[in-house]
């Protein structure tokens, strides 16, 4: 038996208009366009609103959300789709108006994220952030059910009881949920633990920018990486090289987007703690996108909203391999000193940013010789997994004298042997 296929969704999108830069507002639709390609949504038109008529009611202006509803009931469209954040009371006068779905930005992004969770972590975090982000609105599903069964005065107190009855079982639902994140948030709170003398360095960026590509890349390991966005939601941490002392561990995380919601910022915080915790974020940039920039500067602000703006950082402008302008890497380089340009589908490229991190942590390690008795098997157990092993001598008394060069937090731990 073959599998239905299933009908292929049409919207409209409208962006909103905050200054007299067009360009702006067009590029940011056409992200609104990539972000509803994620949900297999097609756009059939796209309209701007301007911010000086935008309305209380509607946030769209009288002849505008006329003309909407009008082409929206024409040619049997599913989606109206707000580039912008919508009250909801706007959202219920909006569904009631077009007599279609309505989704505000916030909407389109907690419907990709419960999308691609496949962790029990992440589909704790969205469904949590989808139904905060539900509860205000849950009159406007009432309305739409009434209106799909024709109900009358019964049913809108049927509707209006039911919608006490809801909202009473999301809170509920939610504060479980933030129990169970809780409970998830300690056991990696104990896996970070168990990793403390390795080295942490975390991939972060805008979404789409390339990081699970380069992680690939640089642990060699096969990641799937798709051309999509927040393709990747849950940290997976990799070995860099298993063969390095200390180990140096890779994490890759959710990526960023413009106007990231609040609620998921909140709700992937324990995710988002690989990044905090780090001890070098590797910021990507998709040096292809025509406005990498203000990427880096959206990035920038999240970082600094999760606490991690003091966390070294170095610069990675990834995808050169799709940038025409040859002198690129070079004007990169003078704007951002010690950035590193490279293509994440480049072997040579990879290996060289893999040795740059390398060489950034070897700067930083120091020398000390112990001395320890040959029986203390846990102690030169740690010595050998943590340390770089310059050289042994085994003395007769039992002892061995080791030269080691290890970063000074791991020192510490051995200062006890040092000679």
């Amino acid at each position: 038996m073959t599998e239905k296929k299933k009908k292929q969704e049409y919207a409209v999108i409208v962006g909103v208009q905050r200054t007299n830069d067009t360009k702006a507002v067009e590029d940011e639709i056409e992200e609104m366009e990539s972000l509803l390609k994620t949900l297999n949504i097609k756009t059939k038109y796209k309209f701007i609103q301007h911010h000086k008529r935008l309305s209380a009611t509607y946030l769209l202006g009288r002849g505008k959300i006329e003309k909407i509803s009008q082409l929206i009931q024409d040619e049997c469209l599913t989606y109206l789709i707000i580039d912008h954040s919508l009250s909801p009371p706007q959202m219920r006068n909006l569904n009631k108006k077009t007599q279609c779905t309505v989704l505000d930005r916030e909407g389109v992004i907690l419907d990709i994220f419960a999308n691609h969770a496949k962790t029990k972590e992440a589909k704790t975090q969205v469904e949590i952030a989808k139904l905060e982000y539900l509860l205000p609105r849950l009159a406007g599903a009432w309305t739409h059910f009434q209106r799909q069964t024709g109900g009358g005065v019964r049913a809108r107190g049927m509707g209006e009881a039911q919608i006490e009855v809801d909202r009473r079982r999301a809170r509920q639902r939610i504060s479980r949920l933030k129990k169970q994140l809780e409970q998830i948030a300690k056991e990696k709170m104990t896996q970070r633990k168990s990793r403390r003398n390795e080295i942490k360095v975390s991939l972060v960026g805008y979404t789409n920018s390339g990081k699970t590509t380069l992680m690939k890349g640089l642990t060699r390991n096969n990641i799937e990486g798709k051309d999509e966005l927040f393709a990747t939601l849950d940290a997976r941490v990799r070995s860099l090289d298993p063969s390095t002392r200390p180990k140096i561990l890779l994490s890759d995380t959710v990526g960023f987007i413009r106007n990231l919601p609040h609620n998921l910022v909140e709700s992937f915080r324990s995710t988002l703690e690989e990044v905090v915790s780090g001890d070098l974020l590797l910021h990507v940039v998709d040096v292809s996108h025509p406005n990498y920039d203000l990427q880096m500067e959206v990035t920038n602000k999240v970082l600094e909203e999760i606490g991690a703006k003091d966390v070294p950082m170095l610069l990675i402008f990834n995808k050169i391999d799709q940038v025409e302008e040859e002198f690129l890497p070079r004007i990169l380089n003078k704007k951002y000193p010690n950035s590193i340009t490279v293509s994440a589908l480049n072997d040579e490229d990879t290996s060289k940013l893999r040795q740059h991190i390398f060489n950034y942590f070897e700067k930083s390690f120091e020398k000390a010789v112990v001395k320890i008795d040959v029986n203390d098997q846990t102690t030169l157990s740690f010595i050998h997994r943590h340390c770089i092993v310059l050289g042994s001598d085994y003395e007769e008394e039992g002892e061995v004298t080791i030269e080691v060069r290890a970063p000074n937090s791991l020192l510490e731990k051995i200062k006890r042997y040092c000679i």
